[in-house]
């Protein structure tokens, strides 16, 4: 049956431009993750453990058979993988890319070429992996991608560690909230993913504006 991404509602009433306007801003002094490390991305200055500054870092995108059932269908979910991550946790299945960062810098326009690709191919979504501290690249992206034809949901696939302000700037952007929550200890969470004491309570917090935003399948 036919679906009408969230952010296409955005669009045709003019709020998609302010969402992506707010969104920027958060690169001047950066806090789009937990870490707040409050440098300048805009500029050549990097984040201290996301390791990311101006540009979209993205290893490899293409339709993944890999997600679950509803996401993947018959034709795959367009996954784009972006670089480097803000949680870094020891055991990540994809070290090259949350680690090393291992990748290409974008462009804008890049990024949204990357989305009209992966619709001209027949996925059923788009669906970004460890975006959190790509969030202001990507909303521009989805914003040029979408005036150009896209059509497909929009799947956040994340750590679930997002803070609260940022997500309510994805109201109405993101349909579908694809989020691990991996640790209810704080101590753990210190341990294993690089000294993120405040993952249980923010993650929490998270899941619950995540849900009031899109409910449940």
């Amino acid at each position: 049956r036919s679906y009408t991404p969230a952010y296409l509602d955005l669009l045709r009433s003019g709020a998609f431009a302010a969402r992506v306007e707010e969104a920027l801003e958060h690169l001047a002094q950066c806090d789009l993750c937990p870490r707040y490390c409050r440098v300048d991305r805009r500029e050549s200055a990097k984040g201290a453990l996301c390791r990311t500054g101006a540009q979209a870092v993205v290893h490899s995108f293409g339709p993944h058979h890999g997600e679950e059932d509803p996401l993947r269908g018959t034709r795959g979910s367009g996954t784009i993988f972006f670089s480097f991550c803000n949680l870094r946790c020891v055991f990540c299945q994809n070290w090259d890319l949350s680690h090393r960062g291992a990748g290409t810098d974008l462009e804008i326009h890049d990024l949204a070429r990357m989305m009209l690709e992966l619709q001209d191919l027949g996925v059923h979504n788009i669906n970004v992996v460890t975006t959190t501290h790509f969030s202001p690249h990507l909303v521009l992206a989805l914003d040029m991608a979408a005036e150009q034809g896209l059509r497909l949901p929009l799947v956040w696939n994340t750590c679930g560690w997002e803070r609260q302000e940022i997500l309510e700037i994805l109201d109405g952007v993101v349909d579908i909230y694809l989020a691990d929550f991996k640790y209810m200890d704080p101590e753990m969470s210190a341990t294993y993913s690089s000294e993120a004491y405040t993952y249980p309570e923010i993650t929490q917090q998270a899941l619950i504006e995540m849900n009031k935003q899109v409910g449940t399948a």
